[in-house]
């Protein structure tokens, strides 16, 4: 039998699984569907894996299981009620369980625009399915509507904060909304927060998903100061989001360059 430090963390989730009676399967691009008497459930890994090979903490998956229980299963909130937590969130479009079965648009070619809901607690971000928009009875584009609205309105809660470096305004967000801070650069507010100190279009950074750095156009040499923490931000993190530089303007989201690629 292997040592738990040899055991992956799809051995590790399986195994807490059977110590809770959850039967599964495991669909062909590698998502998990659990079974709590006549509700399927249906989970990827991609980030617990990433926050294991990160720790090699076996706490993080037994905790994500522990959340998979009859409360987490039963609990599909209207619509009503869900559309207060409707978001959308940034992230790399390489995922190994693939995106076919959720809500979500290309935003370059590294990058999608993923629709999610979270509860009120931000206990979890579940990934928008068309099963559930069949489940609430309404359409795909009821779910962008909601998701633009609550996005605009987390911008409006949301402070630029400005660090003055040799004359270059290096701009962070600052918002309580932490898991999604990287996605405001999705928002069609954005250019309301960003624009007054820095012009438009700006580039930004967005390593992870909370953390972003703003700069704008005209100091693009600038941004060779920021690499390395970039980089280490990226390729430490458990939730990475891209090691590219992106222009955010009129015409959207543009890679105008890279960093490094992922150094694991």
């Amino acid at each position: 039998m292997p040592s738990r430090q040899d055991t992956t963390a799809d051995e590790l989730f399986e195994i807490e699984l059977l110590n809770r009676k959850l039967s599964f399967s495991i669909t062909s691009d590698g998502l998990y569907e659990i079974q709590v008497r006549d509700v399927t459930a249906t989970v990827s890994l991609e980030n617990i894996r990433r926050n294991f090979q990160q720790t090699n903490d076996a706490g993080v998956i037994a905790r994500f299981v522990q959340q998979l229980n009859d409360d987490v299963f039963n609990s599909v909130p209207e619509w009503e009620y869900a559309k207060s937590g409707v978001r959308f969130s940034i992230e790399p479009s390489d995922y190994e369980s693939g995106l076919d079965c959720t809500l979500h648009e290309l935003v370059t070619d590294d990058l999608v625009k993923v629709f999610v809901f979270t509860p009120p607690d931000g206990s979890k971000i579940v990934w928008i399915t068309e099963s559930m928009l069949a489940g609430w009875r309404i359409t795909r584009e009821t779910v962008v509507k909601q998701a633009n609205e609550n996005m605009n309105k987390l911008v409006s809660d949301t402070q630029l904060v400005i660090e003055e470096i040799n004359g270059v305004k290096l701009g962070m967000i600052s918002t309580h909304e932490t898991p999604f801070k990287a996605s405001l650069i999705l928002a069609e507010r954005f250019r309301e927060l960003v624009s007054p100190t820095h012009g438009w279009p700006v580039y930004v950074v967005v390593p992870t998903r909370d953390f972003v750095y703003v700069i704008p156009q005209k100091d693009r040499d600038f941004l060779g100061r920021l690499g390395a923490v970039v980089l280490q931000e990226y390729n430490e993190s458990a939730h990475p989001v891209t090691a590219d530089v992106l222009e955010v303007g009129n015409s959207g989201v543009t890679a105008k360059g890279s960093f490094a690629p992922r150094s694991r």
